[in-house]
């Protein structure tokens, strides 16, 4: 009998050091989110001001047509990394840590540079209508380097993923972007205020940056071309190109309402919804982004070294965790998020407010993706994937086809929500035939009320001054919401106690 306490006390210990793990992973992405979102959050009020409403639709739809040339150009490959590494550092597949990273770089090298030259290719051919101007035609081409300095980029950043070095990785992105900010201000101010200006420097910034990450793991002779190997290589785009077909869809999901909109609206309606969902990304990136990343590598791992039964129950509270940050987020959002965006991007954008919550509820929603599709990803069924993402994005595209006529710019966003609500759907329902993950009712319930109380508390928070009501009402939210959840939930608040010990040792 007292081995079996012993036995309960250790496994409970050391589920709470995984939590604490996966608590401090997802802090650090967090920080680096942080403080890149409050770069974007910089950026965004001055690109805002300096370009027209038509202009800054311009710039997202290049944006958006370049993302989706980057999808194309990674072949699936960065969920590769990710996944592959655990193998390789468990001793399950045969290849030394030197092949696997060497195949890593000199292959997105490869295909990056390829997908490029044939994207500029295909663009310059492309008929001018399809590309809703010359100036947008232009521009596209003017900025396809940035194709293959980002696949390049996901190959590095996505290394330090895999190898959990959430600090280095948050790290580089904030560098990254305040970097590319000082690059891209110095020459709209100083050198060009136009938009060739915008993506002339951000190529230079990224280009720097990208080298910069190469030389770090250059140091530690981890590449070598006759390391290169090609049937790990064949292996990972076995895995990844299912996934291609997924991120595509994905980014489809997210761009396609944008050239319907830009079609049937023209150029400001577009500029007005893409600040919208700019602002939302910005904001919301925070807490799924950095959730995905920390959360991810964390269950391959586990699942290579510990087993099933010990995945399963950490995905499980994984959830519980997301929950808890998710609900407030979209409830803050609720509250400030429409006086915010008027605040920061001008009256200009007035008409952007409305769309918040559908934009923000629909990335939450689509946020919690990798934990549901766990057992997706942990079993390789990555057709699964595509398809969840290839209906949702045909659910945006005919449902943005139908309400953009009658409804304009709201009619995209709701289109946009549901499609996410789609996609989410349909990755947890295939996702439990491997891996079975139950929703968290009660906590639901609980966070649910949690954040229902601090809504009521902070819309009645109202100073004259709008700066001061703003900041007044997130601080009130957030403290409100941390008081009940640190009353309520034991678990939660043993594990911010345990933060704030850690805290103080190192004080």
């Amino acid at each position: 009998m007292q081995v079996s306490k012993q036995a309960v006390i250790a496994t409970k210990s050391e589920k709470r050091g995984v939590l604490a793990r996966l608590f401090q992973h997802t802090s650090n992405y967090s920080i680096g989110s942080v403080l890149v979102m409050l770069a974007s959050i910089i950026s965004f009020p001055i690109l805002t001001r300096i370009f027209t409403v038509a202009e800054y639709g311009t710039m997202a739809l290049v944006t958006s047509t370049i993302l989706f040339l980057v999808g194309v150009g990674k072949l699936g490959l960065q969920h590769s990394v990710v996944r592959y590494y655990s193998e390789v550092e468990a001793g399950t597949r045969s290849n030394t840590i030197k092949q696997f990273f060497s195949t890593v770089l000199f292959g997105m090298i490869a295909v990056g540079l390829v997908v490029t030259l044939l994207s500029i290719v295909g663009v310059y051919l492309t008929p001018t209508a399809w590309l809703a101007n010359e100036q947008t035609k232009y521009l596209i081409v003017l900025a396809s380097p940035l194709i293959f300095i980002r696949v390049v980029d996901s190959a590095m950043y996505n290394l330090l993923r895999a190898q959990q070095k959430s600090g280095i990785y948050s790290a580089y992105f904030t560098v990254r972007k305040y970097l590319g900010l000082a690059l891209i201000f110095f020459v709209l101010f100083y050198v060009s205020r136009t938009l060739e200006g915008f993506f002339l420097s951000s190529m230079a910034g990224e280009l720097i940056a990208v080298s910069v990450i190469i030389f770090y793991y250059a140091r530690q002779r981890v590449f070598a071309v006759g390391e290169f190997s090609k049937p790990l290589f064949i292996s990972m785009l076995v895995f990844g190109l299912p996934l291609l077909a997924s991120e595509l869809s994905m980014l489809l999901l997210n761009m396609s309402g944008r050239y319907i909109i830009n079609y049937k609206l023209g150029p400001e309606p577009l500029g007005a919804f893409s600040a919208a969902f700019n602002f939302s990304d910005y904001l919301q990136g925070v807490l799924t982004a950095s959730f995905a990343q920390a959360v991810v590598p964390m269950y391959f791992r586990m699942w290579e070294q510990q087993g099933r039964e010990k995945t399963v129950a950490f995905i499980q509270q994984a959830l519980k965790y997301y929950i808890a940050l998710a609900l407030p987020v979209l409830g803050g959002m609720a509250a400030v998020g429409p006086e915010l965006l008027r605040l920061l991007a001008s009256s200009k954008y007035e008409v952007s407010a409305s769309l918040i919550v559908f934009i923000v509820a629909g990335m939450l929603i689509s946020g919690g993706t990798p934990i549901f599709s766990a057992g997706i990803y942990i079993n390789k069924l990555t057709k699964v994937v595509m398809y969840s993402v290839l209906t949702a994005a045909a659910v945006n595209i005919g449902l943005t086809l139908v309400l953009v006529g009658p409804y304009g710019i709201e009619g995209a966003a709701f289109a946009a929500l549901v499609s996410y609500l789609v996609y989410t759907v349909l990755a947890a329902y295939y996702g439990r035939k491997v891996v079975k993950i139950t929703i968290p009712w009660v906590d639901l319930t609980k966070f649910g009320i949690f954040t229902l109380i601090m809504y009521a508390v902070v819309i009645r928070v109202s100073p004259a001054d709008l700066v001061v009501r703003i900041f007044s009402q997130m601080a009130v939210g957030a403290l409100i919401y941390g008081i009940l959840i640190s009353i309520f939930d034991k678990e939660i608040r043993g594990l911010l106690q345990k933060g704030l010990a850690k805290l103080r040792g190192a004080d």
